[in-house]
């Protein structure tokens, strides 16, 4: 039985599933995510699943084609600021499309025995979109996971001297490095940092108001007793000082809580995502950090 493809079904397909392995990659590695970059280099993914139509071309020219397209989706999506930046970022995308392919592998064996095509180096599954968007939404999860149990480099020390800069105004305070703080904005993959209202007030200004930023967003939390969520502003950087060099990470979310969790004279709670977050924007020495 042969089966029939439609390239605008094919090509709508694969933009949504490429778009949702990036924002995957993303929550992965901690990278800058910008949606136009995203869509772009889902769209050029989308365009290329045509190359199923092309007959002829030998396995392995195949497979360098594929191997040379997926390097330029993450060239666009994620830019090339280094060598060991681009290389996480192809890493994990690779690790993405490895796992969404396997789990809809399993899902054709067993739904749909015979709407499985392997054409030029891309995938074609004869089953609805919704199957393919929740699949989507599955590996999202798994890495998700599998990542925060692979992170091993939370730093050896526990208070730092940080520099918040938004709106051209740069404030510095002391911050304490919690083991348990491994918020990241679910959208964005951006890691977050939980501030004291006192410490938000000089950096916003406005009472410590955070919803009236026009960069508001509220992060989700859970813990072992409760959830809900944090408001939070996205300022520009926050410069991470220790003994051995500065780290600056862009675009941090800087969460206020209603209550007063922090206690000590500390002004924020540091977490695990800052310092993954850190090999993408780096000023000074990284390794000096993470001893």
């Amino acid at each position: 039985m042969n089966t029939v493809i439609y390239a605008d079904i094919l090509v709508a397909v694969n933009m949504i599933v490429n778009y949702l392995l990036l924002r995957a990659s993303c929550a992965v590695t901690g990278a800058d995510c910008r949606t136009v970059r995203l869509f772009l280099s889902a769209a050029a993914g989308g365009l290329y699943s045509m190359i199923i139509f092309v007959n002829g071309i030998p396995p392995f020219v195949s497979f360098l084609i594929k191997l040379v397209f997926l390097l330029f989706m993450v060239a666009v999506a994620f830019g090339a600021k280094s060598l060991k930046s681009f290389a996480k970022n192809c890493a994990a995308f690779f690790i993405a499309n490895f796992v969404f392919a396997g789990v809809m592998l399993a899902i054709s064996t067993f739904v749909s025995p015979h709407g499985a095509l392997y054409v030029n180096g891309v995938a074609y599954f004869d089953i609805n979109i919704i199957t393919l968007v929740a699949v989507s939404v599955i590996c999202y999860i798994i890495l998700s996971v599998l990542s925060r149990l692979a992170r091993n480099r939370a730093p050896a020390q526990s208070i730092y001297e940080i520099t918040v800069e938004y709106g051209g105004n740069k404030i510095t305070g002391t911050a304490l490095y919690d083991t348990g703080n491994s918020l990241r904005d679910s959208f964005s993959g951006r890691p977050v940092i939980i501030a004291d209202k006192s410490f938000a007030e000089k950096i916003i200004g406005n009472g410590g108001d955070v919803t009236e930023q026009k960069n508001f967003r509220l992060i989700p939390y859970s813990t072992i007793k409760n959830g809900g969520a944090l408001s939070a502003f996205m300022a520009e950087s926050v410069t991470v000082s220790a003994s051995g060099g500065d780290v600056c990470v862009r675009n941090v979310y800087i969460a206020v809580p209603e209550q007063k969790l922090i206690s000590g004279g500390f002004c924020a709670l540091l977490g695990t995502p800052v310092f993954d977050a850190a090999d993408n924007d780096i000023k000074g020495s990284v390794s000096a950090v993470r001893r």
